[in-house]
């Protein structure tokens, strides 16, 4: 299915009409779970929005993660399993072990990989669904941190 028809198709999903900003969110979070199956939804981030941009947390599904980079939780994880529903860390991959063999240029590529999918479907919402900066355009969505629930 076409991304555009793909939209068409979730839009027509989305029967809840109060506030659009997250509305666009919404179906671009809905969207990006084609290609990440480990996202689970979102919020607002601890700078919510300014004028150049929209902050988010994602969060995840840990055992679809673990699928998803083919890899186990670090052992410190596994000891404080209870405590990981309520960090916030800079990477999807942070808890997993694959993290600690990735070198910070390949983390932050694939950080921004995320980032630019999810910005790359934002933009192509319907003008009304989404915010616009000073000078019309899309504002772009920053990924602040990942949660895990």
């Amino acid at each position: 299915m076409a991304s555009r028809d793909l939209i068409r198709h979730i839009l027509k999903e989305e029967t809840e009409p109060t506030d659009k900003t997250s509305n666009g969110l919404n179906l671009a979070i809905k969207m990006l779970k084609k290609y990440y199956p480990y996202v689970k939804g979102w919020e607002y981030g601890d700078n919510v929005e300014d004028k150049y941009g929209i902050y988010i947390n994602i969060i995840c599904d840990i055992e679809k993660l673990k699928e998803f980079y083919n890899s186990d939780l670090k052992s410190y994880y596994y000891r404080h399993a209870f405590e990981l529903e309520n960090e916030k860390l800079p990477y999807a991959h942070s808890p997993l072990k694959i993290n600690s063999i990735m070198d910070e240029n390949e983390k932050f590529m694939d950080y921004k990989l995320l980032n630019k999918e999810l910005n790359d479907i934002y933009e192509m919402m319907p003008d009304d669904l989404i915010k616009k900066d000073l000078f019309n355009y899309p504002k772009p969505i920053e990924i602040d941190k990942f949660m895990f629930k």
